[in-house]
């Protein structure tokens, strides 16, 4: 069974098409990096993913799961861009965790024992257990990341979506991230689709490349993305270059 299966999917946002006919397939266990300059639909797309937009066209499953019907959303983990909005907050790293254990258990539900084991073994799994009485708002970028894929895999997950995760976070930091992604899919067996403009380093991590400009424009192993012929365009979200094949 696929995680996801795009069929003709079509979005378009008042004024402003995003895609048309968009087909595409995510198997289990792969770790897909998403491509793409400004506007190319990157954050579209994992929005349909997690059903916060709905196509205009189309059919997107989940599971094998019509998505208008799909409910099991805690299999779904999804780090939006800036998901720490107030860094002043005084939220504890162990707290900002638990929130995501919460959503799985549904509203009115208490943590109990094994829900606290499954916390702590989530903060183990991203390596910021040593953190988890500190404010997050103290930890320096890499590592508030780190907290919220924690807080993802809290509700146990079986997809892992990220929209562009290491922005402001250094070149160090971006390699012990991406390699943290790795390291869960290999060995959890997580499935993983991450939005980025870093193509050059995300490519030694991923699997597999979606490639997109007002449309698929690649889609397949990471070697063959090598292969394809490359055009350097501006990019205004990152301010340096997107890289776009076809």
């Amino acid at each position: 069974m696929n995680a996801f299966e795009f069929e003709d999917v079509s979005f378009a946002y008042p004024h402003h098409e995003v895609f048309t006919s968009l087909n595409l397939t995510v198997g289990q266990g792969d770790f897909v990096a998403i491509v793409g300059g400004n506007g190319s639909g990157k954050s579209t797309f994992l929005k349909l993913c997690v059903g916060i937009l709905k196509p205009t066209g189309g059919q997107i499953r989940i599971f094998g799961q019509p998505a208008a019907s799909f409910s099991a959303w805690s299999k779904v983990g999804y780090v939006p861009q800036n998901p720490l909005r107030d860094k002043s907050f005084p939220i504890t790293v162990e707290e900002v965790v638990a929130m995501g254990r919460v959503a799985s258990l549904g509203i009115g539900r208490r943590i109990g024992p094994a829900d606290r084991a499954i916390i702590v073994d989530s903060l183990k799994k991203v390596g910021v257990e040593g953190f988890r009485t500190q404010v997050i708002g103290n930890l320096s970028g890499g590592q508030q990341q780190r907290v919220m894929v924690a807080r993802a895999l809290a509700a146990q997950p079986d997809v892992l979506i990220l929209d562009e995760p290491t922005a402001g976070i250094d070149a160090q930091g971006t390699e012990e991230f991406y390699s943290l992604l790795q390291t869960l899919n290999r060995e959890a067996g997580i499935t993983v689709l991450l939005v980025s403009h870093d193509v050059d380093r995300v490519t030694h991590y991923a699997k597999t490349i979606a490639s997109l400009d007002q449309g698929l424009k690649f889609y397949g192993p990471v070697d063959h993305f090598h292969q394809e012929p490359i055009v350097v365009k501006p990019c205004a979200e990152c301010g340096g270059e997107a890289v776009h094949h076809g």
